[in-house]
């Protein structure tokens, strides 16, 4: 399990994730969570994320690993902004000018013993999470496939409504 961590973390230097390894402590709460066996299905969640903002993306990435460890089926649909957060070159941006940077949010989070937004991103998808761009948002924000992080599933608008009626909760984060 550690060797798996460690190549995701070396996989993904240069964007998202920061230069630290992920401590001893957060990386076995981290595998506890992998490991945990909830043999009960609750049901489907589907998160749609409108913005690109630091915020907001981690508030997303938290409800669909929480989801996730409850049994769900989670989906996370990127569209309009939403879609920079799958990109390769990825980095968080603040809601408001004048807002705390983006580096003291993430170093007050790791004080307190949380998780970062990178490691939440690669913690859902590593746990079965769906991540799905809107094709009609990738077009007007100038996106192309080959700029998105690796198993990202391009859909467009019907294919997402069709999630939608399968899916029991719904969560828009805009």
């Amino acid at each position: 399990m550690k060797i798996l961590i460690d190549e995701i973390i070396c996989s993904l230097r240069g964007s998202l994730m920061p230069e630290d390894p992920i401590p001893e402590d957060i990386r076995k709460e981290y595998e506890k969570t992998m490991q945990r066996a909830i043999t009960k299905k609750i049901g489907t969640m589907t998160i749609i994320v409108m913005e690109d903002t630091y915020d907001k993306a981690l508030m997303a990435f938290n409800l669909g690993v929480a989801g996730v460890e409850m049994g769900m089926n989670v989906s996370l649909f990127f569209t309009s902004r939403g879609v920079n957060i799958l990109k390769k070159s990825y980095k968080p941006r603040r809601a408001h000018w004048g807002e705390a940077p983006i580096a003291w949010k993430e170093s007050s989070i790791k004080h307190r013993g949380g998780i970062v937004l990178a490691e939440l991103m690669y913690q859902a998808r590593d746990m079965g999470a769906h991540f799905y761009a809107c094709y009609t948002s990738m077009l007007s924000m100038g996106v192309k496939e080959s700029m998105l992080l690796d198993n990202i599933k391009v859909i467009r608008m019907a294919e997402f409504l069709g999630l939608m009626l399968e899916s029991e909760i719904q969560l828009v984060i805009s």
